[in-house]
């Protein structure tokens, strides 16, 4: 996996807790394919959500964004149409309340706001089944009616439409009066229910008019003081905390702040963001609490805020209030950061296939902090357990053990995993403790075998359901513009995904079975549906379906053992299981791959023999470069501009390749006359179908600028990017002939394919080289001097000077020795 992008993020907090505009930038430069999913951008086999997920779930770890997720816990209006239901009774439906009161098209409202001159006794059609309005027109409670007419009739000028396009001022003169309109019902109202929320509405509409001095006299001249547990009372100490931060004492809005995170979770994301708005230490803000429970509050804010590690939020609120749920929250997080910073990289370090990792300066100072912090997180965990105090001690053992896995202690692991046997846990700890049990008996395991692969079936089982039982309930939501399978929702899809490549894959490649790290990774890549998705590297998308891995490591002999163990399932239950996965695969894929493995062998006959079991009329097309097809036996003394079809040449797919080049293999030793045209044919066709021809689609199902002059990753590389096939078969044409001109032509067709083994340094592939070494190396080729001494009267050699700037360096006298500008 790469390794984290960073992201840029942007707060705007316009009247404090009023209108909070959260902008986050998200920068994210790919060359192609789809965004990468926000929620899994590291390795997690801990999951954020066993603490805390309803009270606490927005300020789970996301070091890129400054909230997990913007939702607040409770909704307002759910909570407001509670209290309306049973505030009026005779069966008013909270439901109905809702409706009516949020939930209307402004036409609607206006129909109602009509209707106030003769007390609304019409209702809406649309509503005539509605019980709150009902109830508010049977004239038992005409003070109910009159504050929801009223309400209904402020909220045009309080709630105004923003749109980029047609920008409309806000009314504060509207709502100064209505503000004061409402302070002079309030204080006329005898019911207490309707008497807070006329006073709620003048703070509001007081403090959107500007006035803040006058909207923070009405709550502490008068909400301050009512005796209730509405939540209406929350939210206008909310707009007095705005109002404190407006006046300039940060201090104290940063301390009201707080206590609204702690008691109104409809307004907790919007309390914690204002809170952090405010800038301040949390010493400060602590000396104005009155309680440890409030200390606790004041440094989990803060430390939801801290995406670097840090121990000492969670002491203090562990300190403070051991068992409140932030602690576990808060612990969940550590574990978090240790997996994005320790973790991810130390698995990706393993993964084979994963070249897009370097390592960065200071890597290893940074893999002693994540070392230090995680053994000091580990001896807190297990402090936990022992004290009793949390109010789900096992949480401590479990994450520990898991600790202990993350540093490859895995005795020590089991032994605390242990302590939970006999103990009573949550459903989402016990699930949390298979699969940590899972990592940990993998870990142990020396080397897999058949007896100890069917002892870990039960266990890869019971994650695999674990995916079918969370995709079952995973419900499609508007909210995230990730599908209801992605990690947010499904967390152990991602963790099953993550296990099967980069543990059990990792595992099979470190004692060399490849075919069924293969069937790992096509495992793992089914688990979030991805399967059924196009991927793309570089410039061009591939066609091919299988996993990545599969189209770069593996062999012929390989592919046919796939093939065999899809359509002849035998073995143990343990590789019937694991060889499911390629049900879902497709033969066409299948055989493809083979067929190009084959070309990639030089084992031409065979690859056309695996062509042929493609269906399809068209199918041979399919697997063809997204520029189009072209002819590989054009040969072109530049690389560029690539010609990729002459006039009379035709294009050719995989399948004409192969029989093709079959064709010529035979030539030559059926024809030896003619064998010097035959291996230059051959050659041409090599080098074409390498990195630098018109055709790389016949060995490859990618292309990227990036690949240019790299190191060898993957064994068709000396036909790839070094075209050393190619270069031998040029000089066999040259030996196999005596006309000097076609001998010059093959000798210059060497030098550029010897170019190519020579290695571009890192910086040059990314544009930021100055090497001169480089410069040198290409430009001094061997060949160029053979074409010097041997070559130098044939017209090919001076068309070649013509066209070719790197043998017109060579020629010209000290230029091999001048460093580059």
């Amino acid at each position: 996996m790469p390794a984290p992008m960073s992201r840029s993020k942007k707060l705007l907090l316009c009247f404090v807790s009023l209108i909070v505009i959260f902008f986050t930038g998200v920068a994210i430069d790919l060359a192609c394919g789809p965004d990468a999913d926000p929620y899994d951008y590291y390795v997690s086999f801990f999951h954020n959500n066993v603490q805390g997920e309803k009270q606490y779930g927005s300020f789970y770890l996301d070091t890129y964004d400054y909230v997990f997720d913007d939702r607040e816990p409770e909704s307002e209006a759910d909570i407001n149409s509670d209290e309306w239901a049973k505030y009026l009774g005779h069966g008013v439906k909270a439901k109905d309340v809702k409706e009516a009161m949020y939930l209307l098209p402004r036409n609607d409202d206006s129909i109602i706001n009509a209707e106030k001159r003769i007390g609304l006794h019409k209702i809406l059609i649309a509503l005539k089944d509605n019980t709150f309005l009902q109830e508010l027109t049977s004239g038992s409670n005409p003070e109910a009616l009159q504050y929801y007419l009223f309400a209904k009739s402020v909220e045009r000028e309080a709630n105004v439409e923003f749109t980029r396009w047609d920008p409309k001022p806000v009314d504060t003169l509207a709502l100064q009066r209505d503000g004061f309109e409402a302070l002079r019902k309030a204080t006329t109202e005898q019911d207490k229910f309707i008497k807070l929320r006329y006073l709620y509405q003048a703070e509001r509409l007081l403090h959107y008019s500007g006035n803040i001095k006058q909207a923070m006299d009405v709550y502490d001249h008068y909400i301050n003081y009512f005796n209730t547990d509405s939540h209406v009372k929350g939210w206008a100490l909310a707009l007095k905390a705005g109002e404190e931060r407006h006046l300039g004492d940060t201090v104290q809005a940063a301390y009201l702040f707080s206590k609204v995170f702690a008691l109104y979770p409809e307004r907790r994301v919007q309390a914690y963001k204002n809170f952090h708005y405010c800038s301040l230490g949390t010493g400060v803000v602590e000396k104005l609490a009155v309680n440890d429970k409030e200390r606790a509050v004041i440094y989990t804010i803060d430390g939801f805020g801290t995406p670097e590690l840090n121990m000492a939020y969670l002491r203090k609120v562990y300190g403070y209030d051991p068992s409140s749920e932030m602690v576990g929250v808060l612990l969940v997080r550590e574990i978090n950061k240790l997996e994005e910073g320790y973790l991810t990289p130390k698995l990706n370090e393993k993964e084979v296939d994963n070249y897009e990792y370097f390592k960065e300066e200071g890597a290893d100072s940074t893999k002693k902090i994540n070392r230090l912090h995680l053994d000091s997180l580990k001896n807190f965990c297990i402090s936990l357990s022992q004290d009793n105090k949390y109010k789900e001690p096992g949480i401590g053992y479990m994450a520990s053990a898991y600790l202990a896995w993350m540093e490859g202690s895995t005795d020590e692991g089991l032994q605390l995993l242990s302590k939970l046997d006999n103990a009573t846990v949550s459903n989402k700890l016990n699930d949390q403790r298979q699969l940590v049990k899972l990592l940990l008996s993998t870990q142990k395991i020396e080397k897999l075998n058949d007896v100890n692969e069917d002892q870990l079936l039960p266990a890869l089982k019971w994650l695999d359901n674990k995916v079918a039982e969370q995709a079952r309930r995973a419900k499609p939501t508007n909210d995230r513009y990730y599908s209801s399978t992605q990690y947010d929702q499904n967390k152990f899809a991602a963790s099953a995904r993550d296990f099967y490549k980069l543990i059990l894959a990792q595992e099979y490649l470190k004692q060399k079975d490849t075919v069924k790290a293969a069937l790992c990774i096509l495992k793992s890549e089914t688990m979030l549906d991805s399967a059924a998705t196009s991927r793309t590297s570089g410039n061009y998308a591939m066609s091919n379906r299988l996993p990545s891995f599969w189209m770069h490591f593996l062999h012929s002999n390989q592919i046919n053992q796939v093939i065999n163990w899809k359509h002849q399932p035998a073995g143990s239950p343990y590789l019937k299981f694991l060889s499911s996965t390629l049900s879902k695969t497709l033969d066409n894929d299948l055989y493809d791959l083979l067929g190009t493995s084959y070309l990639r062998e030089h084992n031409y006959s065979k690859a056309s023999s695996a062509f042929k079991q493609l269906k399809g009329d068209s199918v041979t097309w399919a697997y063809v470069s997204p520029d189009g097809a072209a002819d590989p036996f054009i040969d072109q003394v530049r690389d560029y501009p690539k010609t990729f079809l002459r006039p009379k040449s035709k294009a050719y797919d995989k399948v004409m390749f192969a029989a093709a080049m079959d064709g010529l293999q035979s030539k030559i030793k059926s024809d030896p006359q003619h064998a010097s045209i035959y291996y230059y044919e051959m050659a041409t066709g090599l080098y074409n179908a390498s990195h630098y021809g018109n055709a790389y689609y016949m060995v490859s199902y990618e292309w990227s600028s990036y690949d240019y002059g790299r190191e060898k990753r993957y064994s068709y590389d000396d036909d790839y990017i070094k075209t050393k096939t190619a270069e031998t078969y040029y000089l066999k044409a040259r030996a196999s002939s005596n006309d000097p001109e076609f001998k010059a032509k093959c000798t210059f067709m060497a030098a550029k394919c010897n170019q190519k083994q020579v290695l571009l340094p890192a910086d040059d592939r990314y544009g930021d080289a100055t090497d001169s070494l480089y410069d040198l190396k290409v430009r001094n080729n061997p060949y160029f001097t053979e074409l010097k001494k041997g070559y130098a009267q044939t017209a090919f050699y001076k068309m070649a000077v013509k066209d070719c700037s790197y043998l017109r360096d060579f020629l010209k006298p000290g230029s091999l020795h001048k460093k580059k500008q």
